[in-house]
């Protein structure tokens, strides 16, 4: 009891020799519970990776002693192949840039997250069997985006092109140019290979709402949406990140039609469900009115008899 009147006195005396000084905040219960598992988190981390480590060892062991291929989808020499084919027919391939000039605007750890759907864009796009002729442009020299690419190893080496302090604007012809938003009032029917895609690498979790619509607005570009709404109905907003529009954009491109292509790449937690279209439902009304027609014109003799058998 002494013991906490002497904390009480002395918080007093802080109080009457400083007026700014504020009391300390005990942390609730939950911020200690939170501390505590971040701290075991960290401690445990590296012991965590051993262990994965062997796991893997162990599950090559099982597979190559059952003769089953290590890896599930294509080699490494299979890819390879797919990049040389690609390269050859490169003008034939659409052509996609992911403008990473919002260096300043993201904060810390929604940098890494651009990051990190930059390197799901490169895999999906060596992955692709129409793979797009790939850019990543506004790289800013020692940046923080620059930063977070340095942190992956062999990030040099990925098959795409890097353009450092140089905009879409200073890499391709003005003309050719598309701004993907979904603000856009035009409607991406089809892909051209004669045009640019750009879509936005910006991570801010709608912070900056209408941000890259309005940049390209100002610059003077064309702009479109995927025509998400056209095709589908969702719970949430149509407002998807990154990789997910670039995914759409290369299932289409290797032939999928637009539906397919949103729904094998929009989260299951969006809802995507098909939209009925104006054509299907002609066609159920008119197949309807056949059915009407038909009844309508059943015989006189057979009316009879029907009425007969009431």
């Amino acid at each position: 009891m002494e013991l906490i009147d002497a904390e009480n006195d002395k918080n007093v005396d802080d109080v009457r020799r400083n007026p700014g000084f504020t009391e300390p905040t005990p942390c609730s219960k939950n911020q200690l519970k939170k501390q505590r598992k971040l701290a075991q988190y960290l401690e445990t981390r590296k012991e965590r990776r051993l262990r994965e480590k062997d796991r893997q060892k162990q599950r090559r062991k099982e597979l190559l002693a059952k003769g089953l291929p290590l890896h599930v989808g294509p080699s490494r020499k299979e890819l390879k192949r797919r990049q040389i084919t690609s390269e050859s027919s490169s003008s034939e391939n659409v052509r996609i840039a992911i403008d990473l000039d919002y260096d300043d605007i993201m904060l810390g750890h929604d940098i890494a997250k651009c990051v990190k759907q930059c390197l799901r864009i490169y895999t999906i796009n060596r992955r692709s069997e129409k793979s797009a002729q790939l850019h990543f442009t506004g790289i800013r020299t020692d940046g923080n985006i620059h930063a977070a690419f340095k942190k992956n190893h062999g990030w040099e080496n990925w098959h795409l092109k890097y353009h450092f302090d140089e905009s879409h604007l200073e890499v391709f012809p003005k003309e050719q140019l598309v701004y993907l938003t979904s603000e856009s009032d035009t409607i991406l029917q089809r892909l051209d290979v004669k045009d640019v895609y750009v879509i936005g690498g910006l991570v801010d979790h709608n912070h900056h709402k209408n941000l890259c619509h309005a940049r390209a607005t100002k610059a003077g570009l064309r702009t479109a949406r995927l025509p998400l709404g056209e095709y589908v109905d969702m719970k949430t907003r149509a407002v998807l990140s990154t990789f997910h529009v670039f995914e759409i954009l290369i299932r289409v491109a290797e032939g999928n039609s637009w539906i397919d292509a949103i729904l094998q790449t929009v989260p299951s937690r969006k809802g995507a469900k098909p939209k009925v279209l104006q054509s299907d439902m002609k066609d159920e009304h008119k197949d309807e009115s056949v059915v009407v027609s038909n009844a309508n014109t059943i015989s006189p003799a057979i009316r009879g008899n029907s009425d007969s058998n009431q």
